[in-house]
């Protein structure tokens, strides 16, 4: 299936097109009949050779703006239509920017009314207001509802859409329409985007599984994943998932979002002009409580803070209409968040201009919004830090030691920085100057160790993995502090101490075993009872050389 949207000013002449190419009606409401236009969103659909069309019949009239956006919500490409006699008008411009910045780049525009004597607009006018957006693909026609060949103009829309490269959404559903049929109950729509399962679905903002009675794409039941954008009605059971126009429907529960980092189709500019902001996701429309621009890793970013957080995709295209200048910008999603801490962080860090704060230990960049293949920054986990920051981390927190120790390690960390404990211990672990203990920063200035009380541990320990037990509170505190600093000690339990060469058995061990393991396969090959295998797989995990992957305790090498 191929879903089409129409677009154009009002009394252009869609909702006549689309009864040319369907036989259908769409215009349904009493309203709509009596004042001869389109307010709700219209849909039918028509057939030809081997390829179902379905036609979302949006409004062409200013007040019902919010719906036409809705309408472009997933779908593949546009009819968009001219009226000859009287050319391009306010909404004609209205929707074009409007598809430019939501990345809708497959375009027919229909010059309709080219029967009538007052025709003014012709193709050649069309293609000079368009020979600057070389980004779009389109095709121009002629139209006529009494002198076009119907099967004629079908064919043309089959050609060209069949030459046409789809933007793909992310799979997602966002509903467009809410009802109730007697006998039937509840019941959606919405359009589809390609690899949608039905299996299992989420009503995310209220974070609850949708409840389906059955599925249907222009009369055609639906088991499960749909192979191209369709339009899809959702009749449901019960009404304890209530999914309204705007809510977000996908195959996996997200966490609502308030701060949106967007890779912008146009202009920056236009995004920062001042004004009351409207932002159109999907079906769902809010106002902007808080926009700007921001340059990271040499691009140009805008960052939306939303006035009520709702689950958003990653690569979500979005628009944005300046109500005061009735200006429109609009671009993808490319990362999103509630963390204001994170925000502050990037905001910091990436503000347009070159200065370089010196308080500043690291320079935090999310996974989406940097270039991968850059040699400047090192990923970890979801993000990326500049090397330059970390290379003089070390020396960073030493400067910092008090500050960082008053707030407590893991505090500062994740309130300053967005570094949680796990990252922190992956970035703590080649440190040789200092150690994270007890949420603290510790400083090992002790260098000098007692080789003599080395060696005495290191009998009592003996030669195998079975290790005896060690009192080392009989021996000087500072002395035996200096063989754990140094990494000639390691404890591994309350009650396990090993030394380094017993560290390098364990190491040798897990070399020799396959990349993922059981806790069976570890005992067999080191001979260890569980009470012991247990307790060095753990400290191995600690140790950054192996990852428990399962609650069964199967793990993998960290090479």
């Amino acid at each position: 299936m191929t879903v089409l949207a129409t677009a154009g000013h009002v009394d252009h002449g869609k909702s006549t097109l689309v009864n040319f190419l369907t036989g259908q009606e769409t215009d349904r409401l009493k309203e709509e009949k009596q004042r001869g236009l389109t307010i709700n969103l219209g849909y039918t659909h028509f057939d030809y050779e081997d390829k179902r069309f379905s036609i979302v019949d949006v409004p062409g009239h200013s007040d019902y703006f919010k719906n036409t956006i809705s309408g472009f919500s997933n779908v593949d490409g546009v009819l968009f239509c001219i009226d000859s006699t009287q050319g391009w008008s306010q909404q004609s411009e209205e929707h074009f920017l409007s598809l430019l910045n939501l990345g809708i780049n497959n375009l027919i525009f229909f010059l309709t009314k080219i029967d009538k004597k007052e025709t003014v607009f012709r193709k050649n006018d069309l293609i000079n207001k368009l020979i600057d957006f070389k980004e779009i693909h389109y095709e121009l026609i002629e139209f006529s509802s009494i002198n076009s060949n119907k099967d004629a103009v079908q064919k043309n829309i089959y050609d060209f859409f069949s030459q046409c490269k789809v933007n793909l959404n992310p799979p997602s559903l966002w509903v467009d329409r809410a009802f109730s049929i007697e006998g039937i109950g509840k019941v959606i729509t919405g359009t589809a985007s390609k690899n949608m399962s039905f299996d299992k679905v989420f009503v995310n903002d209220q974070k609850t599984q949708l409840d389906i009675r059955e599925v249907e794409s222009v009369g055609k039941k639906i088991s499960s994943l749909i192979s191209s954008s369709s339009r899809i009605a959702i009749s449901l059971k019960n009404n304890k998932s209530d999914p309204k126009k705007g809510s977000l429907l996908t195959n996996q529960l997200l966490k609502e979002k308030t701060y949106l980092f967007i890779r912008p189709n146009t202009d920056t500019s236009l995004f920062s002009e001042r004004g009351t902001l409207r932002i159109y996701i999907g079906t769902h429309t809010q106002t902007i409580k808080k926009i700007k621009n921001i340059k990271i890793d040499n691009k140009i970013l805008v960052l939306v803070q939303l006035e009520k957080s709702i689950p958003v995709l990653d690569f979500q295209r979005v628009l944005v209409h300046n109500l005061s200048k009735n200006t429109f910008s609009g671009g993808s999603v490319l990362y999103s968040t509630n963390n204001s801490y994170l925000i502050k962080k990037i905001m910091r860090d990436f503000q347009m201009k070159d200065n370089i704060i010196p308080k500043d230990i690291f320079t935090l960049i999310p996974e989406n919004l940097f270039n991968s293949n850059s040699e400047d920054c090192k990923r970890i986990e979801n993000f990326y830090i500049m090397t330059k920051k970390l290379e003089t981390l070390e020396e960073n927190i030493k400067t910092n030691i008090i500050e960082i120790n008053k707030s407590g390690v893991r505090s500062y960390f994740y309130k300053n920085f967005y570094i949680d404990e796990k990252n922190l211990d992956k970035l703590a672990v080649d440190f040789k100057s200092i150690k994270i203990q007890k949420d603290q920063i510790i400083e090992n200035k002790i260098t000098d160790i007692d080789s003599r009380l080395l060696e005495e541990i290191k009998s009592q320990l003996g030669n195998t993995l079975n290790v005896s037990s060690v009192d080392l509170k009989k021996y000087d505190t500072e002395a035996i502090k200096s063989l754990f600093m140094n990494g000639s000690l390691y404890r591994v339990s309350k009650n396990i101490v090993i030394s380094e060469d017993q560290k390098n058995q364990l190491i040798e061990i897990i070399d020799s075993l396959p990349e993922n393991f059981s806790v069976a396969n570890f005992k067999e090959k080191s001979s260890l009872t569980r009470k012991y295998a247990i307790p060095f797989l753990e400290f191995l995990d600690k140790e950054l050389i192996t990852k428990k992957i399962d609650s069964s305790g199967l793990r993998k090498k960290i090479s």
